[in-house]
């Protein structure tokens, strides 16, 4: 295991485009976080601040860094890609190590970025929460802090994608734009299945990585009672909480697992069939 991770952080961090993506993520992250951190209406019973202070800030942050999972898909593509195109994975088997070895190094890359991914969420939540609350206890700063871990969930079921996506094609630019055409062809299915009254929709591998960082309630910044009891009985306005996602957690996080699972299997399968 631990010579595998050598082996590709060698590949990874000698690779300079690697340096440039991952240096624009980080960029544009904090960029904006800290736009969104400094925003402030001014509007009698509205709170917008609510979204940066605990325990609301956990989700605030997971969905937000939701939105950055699609560079991590890209940058698994261009890795894969490269492996490919530079023969690498046929000069690792020439050295000896297995297809199984070969799945394996991928794996442990995508947990890896996965995991740093979730570093970057987590104490971006910590320092901005820690920032906005003013008052504030050790019990209710974690209350919501499995919104981070459903969020590393979530970039590893994007990456498990890319990764498979990839594999198949071994091609950057095909397995780019494939990539997000399954994701805009899946939108497609799930507004036919709304308009038709169907709910397999919320059962589809993006809606279901997608769900486990859903958006913040917009109710929640409503402080005048009278507004938001208003707003409340008003059908259609202001509720935006996803219910499939309130009542069904778990089997989300369920259905991710699976489908993390279900991509890595046929993944490990092409590798292994796959002539390098």
């Amino acid at each position: 295991m631990t010579r595998l991770l050598k082996i590709e952080l060698i590949k990874i961090l000698s690779y300079s485009t690697f340096w440039v993506l991952s240096g624009i993520t980080l960029g544009i992250y904090f960029f904006f976080l800290l736009i969104g951190s400094q925003i402030n209406f001014n509007f009698d019973g509205i709170d917008i601040n609510v979204y940066f202070r605990f325990p609301s800030v956990w989700q605030s942050i997971a969905y937000y860094s939701s939105w950055f999972n699609l560079l991590l898909a890209l940058l698994i593509i261009i890795l894969i890609g490269n492996e490919f195109n530079f023969r690498t994975f046929r000069q690792n088997a020439i050295d000896g190590l297995t297809r199984q070895e070969l799945f394996l190094s991928k794996l442990i890359t995508i947990i890896l970025f996965a995991f740093v991914a979730f570093l970057v969420a987590f104490f971006s939540a910590l320092l901005v929460g820690v920032m906005f609350t003013k008052d504030f206890t050790i019990t209710n700063i974690f209350i919501d802090i499995y919104f981070i871990f459903s969020y590393f969930i979530q970039a590893v079921g994007f990456m498990s994608i890319a990764l498979l996506i990839s594999l198949l094609l071994k091609n950057i630019a095909a397995s780019i734009v494939v990539f997000i055409g399954a994701y805009i062809f899946e939108l497609i299915i799930r507004a036919y299945f709304a308009i038709s009254s169907i709910s397999w929709g919320q059962y589809l591998p993006f809606k279901a990585f997608s769900d486990l960082c859903s958006a913040p309630s917009l109710n929640k910044m409503i402080t005048n009672p009278v507004l938001q009891e208003s707003l409340t009985n008003s059908p259609g306005i202001v509720q935006t909480n996803n219910p499939v996602f309130e009542i069904s957690y778990g089997f989300n996080i369920i259905l991710a697992l699976s489908f993390i699972i279900l991509f890595f299997y046929f993944s490990y399968r092409i590798l292994a069939k796959r002539d390098l």
